[in-house]
């Protein structure tokens, strides 16, 4: 009759399980439908990772095919640089990495989703979504380090969740922190027990306790009764052990957990046997072993079998330790073979993994490759187009100072056109002037010079009347008066020719450096008779300044004429004036 109904049993489960791949099978069967019918954008990130999510939940052992959507929304992610659904593909990694005992991997996935975290938190640093975020991950981070032995570490990240829960509720009591803080104590105390700190695992087995009264987890309670037993086994308190493994025992009769009831049974028959009361650990023991049994769970078997092996053994019933040793040695056989094929799962689940991100290095080894070369190609042409332009510059700015050069030549050229016409007009200006002053002191000294006649008339004249009246003078004042005339006429003509040449240097500064130049062996007089002959004066006016008469001037003019060199048919006066 019991026979029947785990039979019945069995066939609802298989067809509740089958209904359920059922509908997952039509979930995976639509999304790939509309994943064929989608263009390779953001909407296909989202469909690839339902997929995943679809394989995953639906009870198939498709981990390689799971591991392959979720690469393939990776791999378009960091192709359209769409991080919106970074977060969800490397969560939904960690937990098929975990599920199939891939630890260290799941653990680089979370330190990638703690970045994604930091980049939001630095620009939000009061959303409470993302701290609780947080939370999650260093608790699985924790939990990640216990499964693979880093004591301090498995600890640290507990400790870590543990202090964001308090400051998350500070700010949001809302927040659940008391579940959370039951089940981070649990797992710190489940920690400290597995490395046989007993003080620390009680302690925070204590905590978690003091939380679950308000919460009234029967569960939990069960769970934390039962390691707390273990925990006063170890330390030899065996009254408080059974207190707590009884609790413990009677709260999962209650829940009728016999999975549950077979790990208290043999902790409770371990108990019995190391106080020595054999026979009843062995009625426990072989309660322990029927509970496991019901359970399916293999390793409960085995610890019962082990520890009734040693039981029988103590009371001499060797035949039925044998039996039980027996056992002990096939169960554990058994387990390891199960060890093997969950062993060959994860190496299997590693291996599309490993194989999977092979694919996406040479992927991303080619798109970089391709990168690099658009990139290569892209600077060659970018170098030649700068320096093409470069070059149309310098000959722009080349023919620009060209033609400002040749403008520059031309204004130059005006300039100096200007220059020299002003220069033209300046020396003819100057010229003119030279030659207004040249007349003006000519003038100046014709006017002089008839001044000096005039004089030398005037002088003549009295001399002529003091000779006139000469004869009606006696001897000595006739002596007298002879003297004044000749001192007069003497005077008169030193005088007279001083002041000419004076004046007449002013006037015609050079003219006596060009006469002695072109006539070297010209006498004075002759120089004087030149520089008369010079002012175009008349024998006459000559004769007057130098009181010579005129027939010794023409005489003086015939000789200067032979020593210049003169015919008759040339002008004296104009050949002066030339020089």
């Amino acid at each position: 009759m019991e026979f029947k109904h785990i039979l019945l049993f069995c066939l609802i489960i298989i067809s509740f399980q089958s209904f359920a791949n059922g509908n997952s099978i039509n979930t995976i069967d639509s999304l790939k439908r509309n994943l064929t019918g989608s263009k390779a954008d953001t909407s296909f990130i989202r469909l690839n990772l339902l997929l995943s999510q679809a394989y995953k939940s639906s009870g198939i052992n498709k981990y390689d095919s799971a591991l392959l959507y979720l690469n393939k929304a990776l791999q378009l992610s960091q192709e359209l640089k769409y991080d919106r659904w970074l977060f969800d593909i490397y969560n939904e990694n960690s937990i098929l990495l975990n599920a199939s005992g891939n630890f260290s991997i799941a653990i680089e996935y979370y330190f990638k989703m703690l970045k994604i975290l930091d980049e939001e938190t630095r620009k939000n640093k009061t959303d409470l979504s993302a701290q609780k975020k947080y939370v999650t991950i260093y608790s699985k981070l924790g939990s990640c380090y216990f499964s693979l032995e880093n004591k301090d570490k498995a600890l640290n990240y507990f400790s870590k969740s543990l202090e964001l829960c308090h400051s998350i509720y500070t700010i949001d009591k809302t927040y659940p922190i008391y579940k959370l803080q039951l089940a981070l104590y649990n797992n710190i105390g489940s920690v400290y027990l597995t490395h046989r700190d007993f003080k620390n695992a009680k302690a925070n087995y204590i905590k978690a306790l003091e939380l679950n009264k308000g919460m009234n987890n029967q569960t939990v309670f069960g769970s934390l009764y039962n390691n707390l037993g273990i925990i006063c086994k170890s330390e030899k308190d065996y009254t408080r052990a059974f207190e707590y493994y009884n609790k413990s025992l009677k709260i999962r009769q209650e829940l009728k957990d016999t999975a549950g009831i077979a790990q208290v049974y043999n902790n409770l028959g371990d108990c019995y046997y190391l106080i020595g009361d054999y026979q009843k650990s062995i009625e426990i023991l072989n309660k322990a072993l029927i509970y496991s049994r019901q359970a399916s769970i293999m390793s409960s078997q085995m610890k019962a079998a082990n520890f009734l092996s040693l039981a029988y053994e103590k009371v001499a019933n060797y035949k039925q330790s044998l039996w039980m040793q027996r056992l002990y040695n096939q169960l554990y056989d058994s387990i390891n073979n199960a060890g093997q094929v969950e062993l060959s799962a994860k190496m299997e689940m590693q291996y599309y993994f490993e194989k999977q991100q092979k694919e996406n290095e040479l992927l991303q080894q080619i798109q970089l490759a391709k990168k690099q070369r658009n990139t290569l190609i892209f600077m060659i042409i970018s170098g030649i187009l700068l320096f093409s332009f470069i070059i149309v510059i310098l000959l722009y700015r080349n023919q620009k100072n060209k033609i400002k050069r040749n403008l520059l030549i031309q204004e130059r050229l005006i300039l100096e056109s200007k220059n020299l016409v002003l220069e033209k007009q300046n020396l003819q200006l100057e010229k003119s002037n030279l030659t207004l002053e040249l007349d003006f002191r000519n003038k100046e000294l014709a006017t002089h010079v008839i001044y000096l006649l005039q004089k030398n008339k005037f002088i003549a004249s009295i001399s002529e009347k003091l000779l006139n009246i000469k004869t009606q003078l006696n001897s000595e004042d006739k002596k007298w008066v002879l003297d004044i005339v000749r001192e007069m006429e003497s005077n008169v003509d030193n005088t007279v020719w001083g002041e000419f040449e004076i004046r007449f240097q002013k006037v015609h500064e050079d003219f006596y450096a060009r006469l002695n130049d072109h006539f070297p062996d010209l006498s004075p007089n002759e120089k004087k008779l030149s520089a008369f002959l010079l002012l175009n004066m008349t024998t006459k006016d000559i004769s007057s300044i130098t009181f010579q008469s005129d027939k010794s001037i023409q005489v003086a003019r015939t000789r200067l004429r032979k020593k210049m060199g003169m015919t008759r048919d040339e002008n004296l006066i104009s050949f002066l004036q030339q020089l």
